[in-house]
């Protein structure tokens, strides 16, 4: 369970930032980490410091966003460096590195190393890219299909002439094996199981390929689209629907054979610094960086995609915020098709494990046994915290009872208490009503409230839905319920809750600031990564745009 200390304070948050103030730059120098583990908390503008090293595709954006971050945010510290996909995985894998950056996805041998280290390797999708071949400007050569450029990389096309262009030697420049450029254009053009041939010239970075195209007419190799500039030139690729030149109005419209995602791996779902610098790269903000420096972001690719449906289900807790952005969304992208549809944590889980859904929504974690039983049915769930509510225990406006310790919450749910005058009110039996077992709200409370091995009374009255909560708790002065603070209105009265603190009442002021004691985060599950309209949702409501409707509908934004 998520600790409530990790909800963003904005009182705190103020108070921290005129105490702790550092400045930052980013840096080239290969540092460790200092205590990764223990340095990220959710609360970005307290004063931290984090690693980010990897692809040097990925490299420049990271930089760049770095630096705008920063003079946004002088008390953080952000230390960029490169050395290629492989070893920036490999220090994450090691925990020396909050980020790794990588420009393929990470192998199913580094997550096995990663947890059996204790690391959960997330992956976030924060750009595009167009991998461009090229030449140098003396050849003539401008067109290859893919079996060309396959031929010339694995040996089998040595010369020049055998391509269209004069009769020379050809010198091929390659990555280094630790690059994820090398093993995207091994996968993608060579095929997996293929190699590269053995006299391949492997440079360090894409500048260094470059460097070396440019000053050898007879040279051929692959850089990232970022990269391309006047000393080197791209040449135009077939991947067997016509020849199709390297531009960035080619890669956006998904005509182009060799675009590919860029990536962030964190351990696990990222907090603090971390997740600030993330989410930045994928703001608006951000996404001008993205530009910028000559890549293409998530947003923008997606909008080229053609039509696209998902369907998601799950908890009532997390239904009006998923109905409310995926209205909004689909305004600003009328091809796409967004299905909500409540039932509960549970339901939506089962779902998911069954492979009916794209995304289930739930108001508490994944449960061990549900993992497991996804994972033999192939489904491999992954989290995605997308808000934040504070659970609300409510009575009838015409009850006395204002407040509420957690011990006597716990009696009343457990049934050694039964009476309202036990707690200061009116001689009468307490209606005790319920959520049915398969909410994820009736899981939270029941392991924060009653304790996980401890049952609720068995006359309890089980409802569907919080909806259902606030309207029998409405019509019974002797009703108690629990609900997320989203279904908070007039026909119900929260209470306020003491865990050994004080009483604290249930107000957005008192979530915010870290102080109420039933806060929690909302969550989305996926099978892996999500990809296209499921990932581009997700994305939305964690955006700028997604965050007012987080607070409209009566939650709390993740940032």
């Amino acid at each position: 369970m998520v600790e409530r200390s990790k909800i963003l304070s904005i009182a705190l948050t103020l108070i921290m930032v005129l105490a702790l103030f550092t400045a930052g730059c980013v840096s080239n120098d290969e540092e460790p980490a200092e205590s990764p583990d223990e340095g990220p908390s959710n609360g970005a503008e307290e004063a931290e410091e984090i690693n980010v090293k990897g692809s040097t595709t990925v490299l420049p954006l990271a930089q760049a966003a770095a630096e705008t971050y920063m003079e946004n945010h002088p008390e953080q510290s952000i230390s960029i460096s490169g050395g290629g996909s492989g070893t920036g995985i490999a220090a994450l894998i090691d925990g020396d590195v909050h980020i790794a950056m990588a420009s393929r996805q990470i192998k199913d041998s580094e997550i096995e190393e990663a947890e059996a280290n204790g690391i959960n390797p997330v992956e976030h999708v924060i750009a595009w890219d167009g991998l461009t071949v090229v030449v140098n400007p003396e050849n003539p050569v401008d067109q290859l299909t893919y079996d060309q450029i396959k031929g010339i990389y694995d040996g089998s096309i040595s010369n020049w002439a055998d391509v269209g262009g004069p009769d020379k030697e050809i010198v091929v420049i390659n990555r280094d094996s630790s690059s994820g450029t090398y093993g995207y254009f091994q996968e993608e053009v060579l095929g997996e199981d293929n190699e590269f041939r053995e006299d391949a010239i492997a440079q360090s970075s894409n500048g260094a390929v470059v460097q070396a195209v440019s000053q050898n007419d007879a040279a051929i190799g692959y850089i990232g689209f970022a990269y391309l500039n006047d000393n080197v030139k791209g040449v135009d690729v077939d991947k067997g629907s016509g020849m199709v030149e390297p531009t960035a109005e080619n890669i956006l419209a998904g005509d182009y054979p060799l675009a590919r995602p860029l990536h962030f791996y964190t351990d696990g779902q990222p907090t603090g610094l971390a997740a600030d610098f993330t989410e930045f790269i994928l703001s608006e903000e951000g996404t001008e960086i993205v530009y910028d420096v000559g890549y293409f972001p998530v947003e923008s690719t997606s909008e080229t995609a053609e039509a696209e449906e998902i369907n998601v289900k799950g908890s009532t807790t997390v239904l009006p915020l998923a109905q409310a952005a995926a209205e909004t969304y689909m305004d600003n992208h009328p091809e796409a098709s967004i299905s909500i549809s409540g039932g509960g944590s549970g339901t939506g889980i089962a779902a998911l494990i069954d492979g009916d859904v794209d995304i289930a929504m739930a108001s508490r974690q994944i449960k061990d046994s549900e993992t497991e039983e996804a994972e033999a049915n192939g489904i491999n769930p992954v989290e995605h915290v997308i808000a934040w509510d504070g659970l609300t225990v409510v009575v009838n406006p015409a009850n006395s009872v204002d407040q509420l310790t957690y011990d006597q919450i716990k009696g009343i749910y457990d049934g050694s208490i039964s009476n309202w005058a036990d707690v200061g009110g009116e001689d009468k039996e307490i209606v005790v009503i319920n959520r049915d077992s398969s909410s994820g709200t009736y899981g939270y409370f029941q392991e924060e409230v009653l304790g996980e091995d401890n049952e609720f009374r068995p006359d309890a009255l089980a409802q569907s839905s919080n909806g259902a909560v606030v309207q029998a708790v409405s019509q019974n002065d002797a009703a108690i319920g629990y609900i997320g603070f989203a279904y908070l209105n007039e026909n119900v009265k929260g209470v306020d809750v003491n865990k050994g603190d004080g009483m604290v009442a249930p107000t957005s002021e008192n979530i915010l600031a870290g102080d109420y004691p039933l806060a929690r985060p909302l969550h989305f599950y996926t099978d892996g990564q999500p990809t296209g309209l499921a990932a581009d949702f997700t994305e939305f409501i964690l955006s700028e745009e997604g965050t007012e409707i987080v607070y409209e509908v009566g939650y709390f934004p993740v940032e």
